[in-house]
């Protein structure tokens, strides 16, 4: 049996929706109501979901442990009011859910129509429905879907965690490629303020109470960025940086870092950051496409081919993300007959980057004046 959680407060605009959509997923939809002014508890009822209450206690782990406890299933997908599963992902994700043994990441599409996020990547067709409309996204990944077991709860007041409780109980932890649809970051500029303070108040909180969690020390560089205090978080990320590794924290703290060195005019203290990153996580995209962006800025262009070569060993290809900046580099060193199929390609893999495409159009006319064709 696999129950759907969720919980709310005052999601009334969006909470019948949310359930039709995922009705044919799960045996059971629980919505644990957390204080709704507005009706949604009625209107979750009223979607064929079990509503269960809970008084809020600035605790975001506490809340998704209430959910978890009132779900009658063997496993559980714990989803957000603003997020979706595909359709035709049901199928996957209800034939995933056996045994007990393990649990599983998903990840977390999170829609964000600027390219200026240091994760983002265009999106490509998979799921025309959900992505309609949206330029591209970033991925995070989450425990949301696991066994209904005694000790397997969330930890942190924000942003919270599996991973500690999996660790003690001995689990496995199993991909899963099926994506969480999450559109909580294209609901407008006022949302989204509004939702970094109410977490920067958590994050901050939750930091103070965990002095030596690297992801909460992430968590609240990231807060510090977004309120424009970038210098106070050179310390958090520094403090990261000297822990060394190669999961995805480090990698994170070590690329916002080499950006802030960029932007602080220490170009060689932010290349020094992601050749540490580049040799301790070959396979991390965003390492080598930070870094390649960052030598293009400043018009490096050799070693910028350096980069890019080293780069084209480690990443499986295609990859849309650095085909991009291969075109970029191939346009500004004048080589445009070569620039000419990559742009293409962008295009074919991507099809929201239509203007890759226009580009190599004007490339090939630009080639064909030259006589270079």
């Amino acid at each position: 049996m696999l129950s759907l959680v969720a919980i709310t407060k005052n999601e009334a605009s969006g909470i019948g929706d949310f359930l039709r959509h995922h009705a044919d997923l799960a045996d059971e939809m629980v919505v644990v109501d957390t204080g709704s002014t507005d009706g949604t508890p009625e209107l979750a009822r009223q979607a064929g979901a079990r509503v269960e209450t809970f008084a809020w206690c600035d605790d975001f782990a506490a809340a998704r442990n209430a959910s978890l406890e009132a779900a009658r299933g063997d496993w559980v997908i714990s989803l957000d009011i603003d997020e979706r599963i595909a359709p035709e992902d049901f199928p996957r994700l209800r034939a995933a859910a056996v045994g007990t043994d393990h649990t599983y990441l998903l990840p977390q599409w999170n829609y964000y129509d600027e390219p200026r996020h240091q994760e983002w990547q265009p999106v490509t067709g998979r799921y025309p429905e959900l992505e309609e409309g949206h330029a591209g996204f970033f991925i995070a990944d989450q425990h949301r879907f696991l066994p209904v077991l005694p000790g397997l709860r969330y930890e942190g007041c924000v942003h919270e965690d599996l991973a500690p409780a999996i660790a003690r109980l001995g689990l496995h932890v199993r991909r899963l490629d099926v994506p969480i649809h999450h559109y909580g970051y294209v609901k407008g500029e006022a949302a989204n303020e509004r939702r970094n303070e109410f977490y920067g108040r958590l994050v901050r909180r939750k930091a103070a109470e965990n002095p030596d969690d690297a992801k909460a020390a992430l968590e609240l560089a990231y807060i510090l960025i977004q309120e424009g205090k970038g210098r106070d978080a050179f310390p958090v990320l520094e403090k990261l940086d000297a822990q060394g590794g190669s999961g995805p924290v480090i990698c994170r703290a070590r690329t916002i870092l080499a950006k802030l060195y960029a932007e602080d005019g220490r170009p060689l203290d932010a290349r020094a950051v992601l050749e540490r990153t580049t040799e301790e996580a070959p396979d991390w995209i965003f390492g080598w496409t930070t870094y390649l962006q960052l030598l293009m800025d400043q018009k490096h262009w050799p070693a910028a081919e350096i980069v890019l070569a080293r780069a084209l060993d480690h990443i499986p290809g295609p990859n849309v993300l650095l085909l991009r900046e291969q075109f970029k580099l191939l346009v500004n060193t004048d080589r445009i007959v070569e620039a000419i199929p990559v742009g293409r390609r962008i295009t074919e893999l991507a099809p929201h980057l239509t203007q890759f495409a226009e580009l190599a159009d004007k490339c090939e006319a630009l080639a064909r004046k030259a006589g270079l064709l």
